[in-house]
């Protein structure tokens, strides 16, 4: 029988690691406790109160032993992260959203489309003030960037 396998520290105790049965999964340093996909990927939140390019390092860093958990790179963990914390409905993890969503935006590494529709899903949205409304859609229209 597989066993737990703790391979990124969040904090606060937790770790993001490998599952017995081979997914990715967040739990403490003894033992698994949930899926990612399973807990919706709330797990992945607290990472949101970091800077993306450190964490996004550190992901990839580690990807080697986290690359057979079902989640495909180290960008593909980062937009379920930021997707599912936007689409929680909580305000205060989808602020945090909003700033890897913009950086997301200003690299080639992540998917095009995903990151198009999030930041058309923010800057529709009345959990942001208006002038980051402004932001994103300046942001959106600006034939410069990747999106």
């Amino acid at each position: 029988m597989a066993e737990w396998t703790p391979v990124v520290y969040r904090g606060d105790g937790a770790w993001i690691g490998i599952m017995p049965d081979g997914r990715i999964g967040v739990g403490v340093e003894q033992e698994g406790r949930a899926t990612l996909e399973g807990s919706g990927f709330v797990a992945m939140w607290p990472f949101l109160e970091r800077d993306l390019s450190a964490c996004l390092g550190e992901f990839s860093r580690a990807w080697e032993s986290l690359n057979e958990g079902g989640v495909s790179t180290p960008e593909k963990l980062v937009e379920m992260t930021v997707g599912s914390a936007w689409s929680s409905g909580r305000s205060y993890w989808m602020q945090l959203a909003v700033p890897w969503a913009i950086e997301m935006a200003q690299r080639s590494n992540f998917d095009r489309e995903f990151v198009r529709d999030i930041l058309v899903g923010m800057a529709k949205s009345e959990v942001l003030d208006p002038e980051l409304r402004d932001q994103l859609n300046g942001l959106i229209r600006n034939p410069n960037l990747p999106v």
